[in-house]
């Protein structure tokens, strides 16, 4: 260590004593130092190789984790597909997505609709329901007629909580006036307005309404939406023994063997409806995504597909056990038209038929009609469609007096109800429930297994009833 500066080196013996014991103290403290860094040193190596392992360990436990969860979940939609008929059957936690709205599986695409609505609160859940599960239905822009009596609002929020976006106009949101006086949106509206004119003012709204609301989907990129009432499910055209020979068979110029050569493609397997998915989990979304639209029109290509439409009776199943079969004891099947009326025309008797649109190309073409809305845009030459033509079909419900009639203003009255009952040849028709081929599970089974019981519960009998008590203390209302 050098000396201090200004300090002679040449001392006596007790100067260098002194220094010797100085230079001792020195070298003990500088030990004393090196120690502590060792130590200090030690502790450091210790920490870092402690977090560096700790990492380790945290990034495999997560890497497991998630490896785990993939597996699961790939295990869950294998068995979902080898065994896809009962979800009931594969026990409570067949899937990891249970009971939160969500599906159980992978779909292709979603479908939206366009909805005209005039105090059909009682229709809405199940209609509702059934679309969400069967389509599925995720997108939905509804017109609220004006003369309404009832509030579809809480309804709708209702259904937010699973997933489905629900978006409601008034006329104010797309009525363009016509030259007709009926056609303005200020046209006057009283009991003494002729029936007629409120008929052609009812189909000029729907015209307005379905136009705008495609052309609303068509900027929110959807694709396939479907155009029907509140009445009519879209349907899996299934086939039924009962429903005879096809519509065409009777035409002038089909051989003789017509009949006998399609009633065989069906029992072999190889005619299209025969391969339709049977099970309550098969949804449109997924036939479309795997065989098209409809094989009978793939080759046509058309963003309009128009089906065939039949007619369900309001006549009662002389069976309770069977319109309750496959449900919890919880739901009561007289609550839902799909579930309790079996009746329906005979499928050589269909009605005009109704639609589906692929609205990513829709061109904004004013609408020609109700039932065949894009013209020649549509398939077929007009919106009558064969019974055994294509792979959907609609049901149309003519439902209770309760559920039929409307308060105030109502253009269709008894006449229309008991008209619409007066068919004959009625055919008893399984098919709407959509059975598994077990018989314990139906549509709402599935709808159940998507987002748990008392939610389905809540959202279909639940509102059902409370909507049904409403509506009968408006008619006991002293007019």
């Amino acid at each position: 260590m050098d000396p201090p500066e200004g300090r002679s080196i040449s001392n006596n013996s007790s100067n260098n004593s002194s220094s010797s014991s100085g230079r001792s103290r020195l070298c003990k403290n500088w030990e004393k130092y090196l120690y502590v860094v060792i130590v200090l040193q030690s502790i450091a190596i210790i920490v870092v190789f402690e977090k560096f392992h700790l990492q380790n360990n945290v990034k495999e436990t997560l890497n497991f984790g998630q490896e785990e969860i993939k597996t699961r979940f790939e295990k869950n939609t294998q068995h979902h597909h080898r065994d896809n008929d009962d979800p009931n059957e594969n026990g409570p936690n067949n899937d990891i997505n249970r009971g939160n709205g969500i599906q159980d599986r992978p779909l292709p695409f979603s479908f939206s609709a366009c909805l005209l609505i005039k105090d059909n609160n009682i229709l809405l859940p199940e209609w509702l329901a059934y679309h969400y599960t069967v389509l599925p239905l995720r997108r939905l822009i509804v017109g609220v007629d004006p003369l309404s009596h009832t509030d579809p609002k809480p309804i709708f929020d209702s259904y937010g909580s699973i997933g489905m976006n629900i978006t409601t106009w008034t006329n104010d949101s797309f009525w363009v006036d016509g030259y007709q006086a009926h056609e303005k949106k200020n046209f006057p509206i009283t009991n003494q307005r002729d029936n007629e004119v409120m008929k052609k003012r009812f189909v000029y709204r729907q015209e307005q309404f379905y136009k705008s609301c495609m052309q609303q989907l068509h900027d929110e990129n959807q694709t396939w939406t479907v155009l029907v009432d509140t009445d009519e499910y879209l349907a899996f055209n299934y086939y039924d023994e009962q429903e005879g020979p096809p519509t065409w068979c009777s035409r002038k110029g089909q051989k003789p063997s017509c009949a006998e050569d399609y009633a065989k493609s069906m029992k072999d397997g190889t005619h299209p409806r025969a391969q339709l998915d049977r099970s309550p989990t098969a949804t449109v979304a997924e036939h479309i995504d795997k065989r098209g639209v409809d094989q009978n029109w793939d080759g046509v290509d058309k963003p309009c597909v128009v089906f065939g439409r039949y007619l369900f009776v309001s006549k009662e199943s002389s069976n309770r056990e069977e319109i309750q079969r496959g449900l919890d004891s919880e739901f009561n099947a007289s609550l839902f038209h799909t579930l309790r009326y079996r009746h329906r025309a005979p499928l050589s008797t269909y009605q005009l038929g109704k639609s589906i649109v692929d609205v990513s190309r829709y061109d904004g073409r004013a609408l020609s009609n109700p039932h065949r809305p894009l013209g020649d845009l549509c398939t077929g030459n007009n919106a009558y469609v064969h019974n055994a033509a294509v792979s959907f079909r609609v049901h149309h419900y003519v439902g209770s007096w309760e559920t039929f009639r409307q308060p105030g203003l109502d253009v269709r009255g008894k006449s229309l109800f008991q008209k619409r009952n007066n068919v004959k040849n009625l055919v008893v028709d399984n098919t709407t429930p959509r059975y598994s081929s077990s018989g314990n599970s139906t549509w709402l089974t599935q709808f159940v297994h998507l987002v748990g019981k008392d939610k389905a519960l809540e959202l279909t009998q639940k509102i059902r009833i409370r909507e049904e008590l409403e509506m009968d203390k408006m008619w006991r209302k002293p007019k």
